[in-house]
């Protein structure tokens, strides 16, 4: 079986990181075959990385007692630093971290990417690169009222007022958040992704979750209480090739 969670943001006070430590209670003598921990699962943006790391070294304790096999961490925009940590020390880890993943699960091809990606090759008019540096010093912040304005600002002169006041949005109320799931759902994202044809696109991000077999697509959802409750705390299990959208209620 694997398990593919996402935004979770933990530090931000909405986070519902109560109900995660939960379901890890519930499902840990259950075999998973892989753990993916789809991005964002740490907010840096709103909490000090180190702080927010030693204040909640239960995650790490209840991932330990879990029956899984590996345990992948595909970083997010919220929690890029994890990256750079992760290439000076990844013998010190207790998983995987990169920006995307492939396996390969009952015959079919899946791709797990965070989804920011999408969102900032559609609606903004910048560069991968310029947003990850910008994610990348976010890391850093501690105060998300003081100085996320000027840290966007000193990254790339030339966004516009407009996207920074949409970037400080939760993400589902981001302005033409459908141009994203258009981009999804078409052919045109393997070429700017890296997908191959038959791979299934699984990917977080947006915090709406949803399921479309026939179009190979996925998202994982969030666990913060910014939403209807039922919408909150989705995951996705994948067993023998085929996917399921669960919620933890």
């Amino acid at each position: 079986m694997i398990l593919a969670i996402s935004d979770i943001h933990i530090g931000y006070e909405k986070s519902n990181k109560e109900d995660l430590l939960r379901f890890m209670d519930e499902i840990k003598d259950e075999k998973i075959d892989s753990l993916i921990l789809l991005g964002d699962i740490f907010d840096f943006w709103r909490r000090n990385s180190i702080k927010n790391i030693m204040e909640n070294q239960e995650i790490f304790k209840k991932i330990k007692e879990l029956n899984v096999d590996d345990i992948h961490y595909i970083i997010g925009n919220h929690d890029y630093y994890f990256l750079e940590w992760y290439e000076k020390f990844k013998d010190s880890y207790p998983f995987q971290v990169s920006k995307f993943l492939r396996i390969e699960d009952g015959g079919n091809d899946f791709f797990f990417t965070h989804g920011y990606e999408l969102e900032v090759l559609v609606n903004y008019d910048l560069n991968l690169e310029t947003y990850e540096k910008f994610s990348y010093d976010m890391c850093w912040n501690s105060d998300e009222r003081g100085s996320f304005v000027s840290k966007l600002w000193k990254t790339v002169k030339s966004v516009s007022k407009e996207e920074v006041d949409d970037l400080k949005l939760k993400p589902s109320d981001r302005a033409e958040m459908e141009n994203l799931h258009k981009f999804a759902t078409s052919p045109a994202k393997n070429l700017f992704l890296g997908l191959k044809p038959d791979e299934t696109l699984i990917f977080g991000h947006t915090h709406v979750p949803f399921l479309e077999k026939n179009n190979k697509i996925a998202n994982t959802g969030a666990w913060v209480d910014e939403y209807a409750r039922k919408i909150q705390n989705s995951y996705l299990i994948i067993n023998d090739g085929e996917m399921e959208l669960k919620f933890f209620k």
